[in-house]
């Protein structure tokens, strides 16, 4: 059984005004390492593309480490301790903020949360809304609940309504628009929340390199040809930049909408050998692998104890989606 596990946000601390942004230490990191490693094998992008093409036989328990969004944090802090530990991680990056300077509508919702008042967040949002002729329906509890089971329930139907009731390009208007209006500097902000070049070039040459898109849209909820080329322009930049050709993807927020097989099918064609969505669930082969299953670190038992973490392996469910 392959098991994956995403990480996105490593920090000393996390001292934002409002909780918004969540994530763990680097010790925190270096903890659950030492606690994985202790009963399952750590397996690299080589040895995944070696387990599809037949040439290594599946470990009987494994584990991929991975990160999203291309955060510098990622890059400075996490990457040191995976180095330090000789333990294969891959890091999935999204290339038009690091091209544009520009930030991701889903981490100027972060930010506008993490460092605005909540209810002057909620007042902001739907005076917005009501400027741009939006219909401001919130969803039901049970649904927002399911999408987002760590968060309070309050804030889960804001995050659902945000990411889920509005097409990608009404939330991109509505949240510039929010950033403006509360003078967030969005070049600013970008430089320091991105990896460089220079960072992605290292760890491409290092192996340890994948696609999480251009633009970081959920690619399986737009038109196939719009998702097609997202994936390709991130392929394209990638290679000019590093000079790999990256063979994993990951697919923006991951859940089984936001995946599709056009995108699978245009990875494919461009040498992207497996893709990593969100299904909660274990990889007892690796027969459909533009689909691999994930779980957050989030889903781990929180303590420390080993028993627990066996526990949790051997209750895993098996990968369903696209299969």
């Amino acid at each position: 059984m392959l098991i994956a596990i995403n990480f996105h946000y490593i920090r000393e601390n996390y001292d934002e005004p409002y909780p918004s942004i969540f994530g763990i230490t680097p010790q925190q990191f270096s903890d659950r390492l030492d606690q994985i490693g202790k009963f399952a094998d750590f397996l690299s992008i080589e040895d995944l593309v070696n387990i599809i093409e037949g040439e290594k036989k599946q470990p009987e328990k494994s584990v991929v480490i991975t990160f999203d969004d291309g955060f510098k944090e990622q890059y400075e802090l996490a990457w040191p301790v995976l180095k330090k530990k000789g333990i294969p991680a891959i890091f999935f990056a999204n290339t038009n903020p690091i091209e544009e300077k520009n930030v991701t509508t889903t981490h100027k919702i972060h930010i506008l949360r993490a460092y605005t008042p909540p209810l002057d967040f909620q007042r902001v949002l739907e005076n917005t809304l009501r400027e741009n002729d939006i219909e401001i329906n919130y969803p039901d509890v049970n649904i927002a609940r399911q999408a987002y089971q760590y968060d309070e329930l309050e804030t889960a139907k804001l995050k659902f309504f945000l990411n889920y009731s509005l097409d990608h390009d009404q939330l991109s208007e509505v949240i510039n628009d929010m950033f403006l209006e509360l003078n967030f500097k969005e070049s600013e902000i970008s430089q320091n929340l991105y990896m460089t070049k220079e960072m992605i070039k290292d760890l491409a040459q290092k192996g340890v390199l994948g696609t999480h898109g251009h633009t970081h849209r959920p690619l399986g909820l737009i038109p196939d040809e719009e998702a097609s080329n997202d994936v390709k322009t991130s392929l394209n930049k990638l290679k000019k930049w590093t000079g790999v050709n990256v063979k994993a993807l990951s697919y923006p927020f991951g859940n089984k909408k936001a995946c599709s097989k056009a995108v699978a099918s245009t990875a494919s064609e461009h040498g992207v050998k497996f893709g990593f969505t969100m299904e909660r669930a274990g990889n007892p082969n690796l027969t459909s692998p533009l689909f691999l299953a994930r779980y957050s670190n989030s889903d781990l038992p929180k303590d420390r104890v080993n028993t627990s973490l066996q526990k949790f392996w051997e209750k895993i469910s098996h990968a369903e989606w696209y299969r």
